[in-house]
C-alpha cells in the first residue's frame, strides 16, 4: 500500500427521517385523533483516531463519504429509526481541517494524536415531529407534519504527521533502513542507491519490560531540503511529532578534513525548516565502518573527542555498536518520560 500523508474528502452527515400525518383508524373510535410518530435522527459522520492506519491512501481512493438518512415516522404514534453513524478511522497523528469552499480557507478542527480519540465533524439531521405533537383544543385533527432537517456537509482536508518516539535523520544511503531492520521487524527496501526510502518507515523495538519504542525512518535528507530540494521538504513534517532524533551519517559520506561537516549541514536544514525541530536533542551516528581502516576509524574518535561530540560508531550491516546505541536510545526515552512525569505532577500540584 502506498504510503499518502495528505487527502482532501467531502463528508455528509445523514438527514433526518420525515414526520408522519396518520390518524388512528380502530373499530369503535371514530375520532381517535392523530397518531403520527416522529422521523429519526440522521447519523452523524465520525473520525476516530486508530493505530491500525499509517496512511491516508484510502482516502485518494474514495473521496466521499454519506452517514445514513434517519427513517421516516409511521402511523399508531410508530417513530422512525434513527440512522447509526458512520465512524472513519483515520491514523493516528492526523490533522483534520476544514476547508471554506468560497475562498479556500482552512481551519483546523483537531489533532488527532491519542488512540481512540473522536470527534463528531457532521451532527445528523434530528428528525421531524409527527402530528401528534399539533394537536391542540382548536386544532384536533392536524393534517401537516415536520420534515427532517437536513445534516451537514462538509469538505475536509487531511493532513498526517507521524507520531514516533525517534526519527531517524541522515543523507540518502546513509544506512538508516539497515539500522532500522536489524533493530525492529520492520522490512524496509535497501539497496545502494541514494533515496531508497520514499516513504516513512516505522519500526518497534520492545525492552524486556513491555516497553515499545517506536522509531520513524525518514526518507533521505539533502542540502537544500527546507527548501523542497530532494524529498526531504515532503517528509521534514514527520520528524516534527518524535521526540528525539537519531542523526545517522554514513562513513562513505566523511571527508577526513571535516568529517563532520554532513551533521552540521543537516542540523542547519532542520533549522531553517523549523527551530522547534532544530532544538530537538540527537543522538549522533557514523555507519559503515566497516568500509574504514583500522586507522581511519582510530582517527575519527580521536577527533570526535576533541571536538568534544558524543559520537556513536557503528556498522548496521554487521549489528557492530547497535548493542551501545539502543541502550543510549532507551536512556534518552526513560528519562524524557520521567520528565513529562515530573512536570504534570507539578503541574498538578
Amino acid at each position: 500500500m502506498r504510503f499518502i500523508d495528505e487527502a482532501t474528502i467531502t463528508v455528509r452527515s445523514g438527514k433526518g427521517g420525515n414526520g408522519c400525518v396518520a390518524f388512528r383508524r380502530e373499530r369503535f373510535i371514530p375520532k381517535g385523533g392523530p397518531s403520527g410518530g416522529d422521523g429519526g435522527r440522521g447519523g452523524s459522520l465520525v473520525f476516530r483516531a486508530s493505530p491500525k492506519l499509517l496512511t491516508l491512501y484510502d482516502f485518494r481512493l474514495k473521496r466521499v463519504y454519506e452517514a445514513k438518512n434517519g427513517q421516516p415516522g409511521m402511523g399508531s404514534d410508530k417513530y422512525g429509526r434513527a440512522a447509526d453513524d458512520l465512524i472513519i478511522d483515520l491514523p493516528m497523528g492526523t490533522l483534520v481541517f476544514e476547508v471554506n469552499p468560497e475562498d479556500g480557507t482552512e481551519k483546523l478542527i483537531i489533532d488527532l494524536t491519542e488512540e481512540g480519540k473522536e470527534v463528531v465533524i457532521c451532527k445528523g439531521g434530528d428528525g421531524g415531529r409527527g402530528n401528534i405533537h399539533f394537536k391542540s383544543s382548536t386544532n384536533q385533527t392536524p393534517r401537516y407534519a415536520e420534515e427532517g432537517f437536513p445534516g451537514e456537509e462538509k469538505r475536509i482536508r487531511l493532513q498526517l504527521k507521524i507520531i514516533a518516539d525517534v526519527g531517524l535523520l541522515g543523507l540518502p544511503n546513509a544506512g538508516k533502513s539497515t539500522f532500522i531492520s536489524k533493530i525492529s521487524a520492520a522490512k524496509p527496501k535497501i539497496a545502494a542507491y541514494p533515496f531508497t526510502t520514499l516513504v516513512p518507515n516505522l519500526g518497534v523495538v520492545e525492552n524486556d519490560y513491555g516497553k515499545r519504542l517506536v522509531i520513524a525512518d525518514i526518507p533521505g535528507l539533502i542540502e537544500g531540503a527546507s527548501e523542497g530540494q530532494g524529498l526531504g521538504h515532503r517528509f521534514l513534517k514527520h520528524v516534527e511529532r518524535t521526540r528525539f532524533l537519531v542523526h545517522i551519517l554514513s562513513a562513505e559520506d566523511l571527508g577526513m578534513d571535516d568529517p563532520f561537516a554532513g551533521f552540521n549541514m543537516l542540523d542547519e536544514e532542520l533549522r531553517l525548516f523549523d527551530d522547534d525541530l532544530a532544538a530537538k536533542t540527537q543522538i549522533r551516528v557514523i555507519n559503515k565502518i566497516d568500509l574504514l581502516s583500522e586507522e581511519d576509524l582510530s582517527d575519527l574518535k580521536a577527533k570526535a573527542a576533541a571536538a568534544g561530540h558524543k559520537i556513536f560508531f557503528i556498522s548496521a550491516l554487521h549489528s557492530d555498536g547497535l548493542a551501545e546505541l539502543l541502550t543510549e536510545m532507551w536512556d534518552r526515552f526513560t528519562a524524557m518520560n520521567q520528565e513529562e512525569t515530573d512536570e504534570q505532577d507539578r503541574e498538578q500540584d
